[in-house]
């Protein structure tokens, strides 16, 4: 298998951000839903399993706008039995990120509690990426802006249950705020019409004859409280920091700026998106286990350089952690 692809720098395009075989048409591949979710309501857009228009759950099931921002109320049986999964969540609200480690992101997912298991969240985790990565393509969004707004959907999701929100709808508000966030803002009505072209499979202008003639302004609608909902969860906080800067600035202090270890190292940074290590580790440890994987893909040893695990400011055991991550991408 090859991992290598063109990578082009932060502030350019990336088209080729993940591998090619993955089929990004069939985002909801993995969305059936067990049979102990469906005394609720289920976050699956109407687009993967009918003709429905896809328009807000406030006119779909007649809700309050309200209610699209708090997850439905949980019986006391629910909660006591659920108390075991809980987590300080004030670790989040502090001004420097704070990480977990992957056993409290998969135990103290509020999407446990919902009947979705790791496995699970983990494909639909792998959908809203690939729609974002289409979607971030489609208006030409640098591949640092789309990188962002994967990492805004990670964050999201470790505090709010898939099984109460609309991932699709989550993400493409995510894309709408990290492109402003990252000074490449897009019209709000270029991101809604590029995105109902990926959920319905039609051209814009058919869209019309299908669906109500309000139905793109309650779309609009929607993704607003999406925005909001996304702020308020995130406490305002739309930062982030990515590994690509520290691994090309530490491999060109080793004289490897133009091998094929940084193009290689630069891919499997960008394929790990997918998964929650932005969540785990800073970005010189995620930027360090990159380049320690593509070594051994190589057949490179980095280790005959003993100042480049401490350029990256990083331990052996982190090296592990982080390239076996990445390694279970593949």
């Amino acid at each position: 298998m090859s991992f290598v692809r063109n990578f082009e720098p932060e502030g350019r395009h990336l088209h080729g951000g993940y591998r090619s075989t993955y089929d990004h048409a069939n985002y909801a591949k993995y969305d059936a839903v067990p049979a102990s979710l469906k005394r609720r309501k289920y976050a699956a857009p109407a687009w993967e399993d009918s003709q429905m228009y896809y328009l807000p759950y406030t006119v779909q099931n007649n809700f309050s706008s309200a209610n699209f921002q708090a997850p439905p109320t949980r019986s006391n049986a629910d909660t006591s039995t659920s108390a075991s999964l809980q987590l300080d969540w004030s670790i989040f609200e502090d001004d420097k990120p704070s990480f977990m480690s992957r056993d409290e992101i998969d135990r103290y997912s509020p999407s446990r509690k919902d009947g979705i298991d790791v496995r699970h969240e983990t494909h639909l985790r792998y959908s809203y990426c690939a729609y974002l990565q289409n979607l971030g393509m489609r208006l030409e969004l640098p591949q640092t802006t789309i990188g962002t707004a994967m990492v805004l959907c990670h964050r999201f999701f470790v505090r709010r249950s898939h099984a109460c929100h609309d991932r699709f709808l989550i993400a493409t508000a995510a894309l709408f705020l990290a492109a402003k966030s990252e000074e490449s803002p897009r019209p709000l009505n270029n991101v809604l019409r590029a995105s109902s072209e990926i959920l319905h499979k039609q051209d814009f202008t058919m869209l019309s004859y299908l669906f109500p003639i309000d139905w793109f302004e309650q779309y609009r609608e929607r993704l607003f409280e999406a925005e909001q909902l996304i702020l308020t969860t995130l406490n305002f906080e739309l930062n982030v920091q990515h590994p690509y800067a520290p691994l090309t600035s530490v491999l060109n202090k080793l004289g490897l700026s133009k091998t094929i270890l940084v193009n290689l190292a630069l891919n499997l940074v960008s394929e790990g998106l997918r998964s929650s290590l932005w969540l785990q580790f800073k970005p010189e440890h995620i930027a360090a286990g990159a380049a320690y994987l593509a070594a051994k893909f190589l057949n490179m040893d980095l280790a005959a350089d003993r100042n480049i695990w401490q350029e990256f400011q990083t331990t052996p055991s982190i090296l592990q952690d982080v390239s076996q991550q990445l390694l279970e991408l593949f």
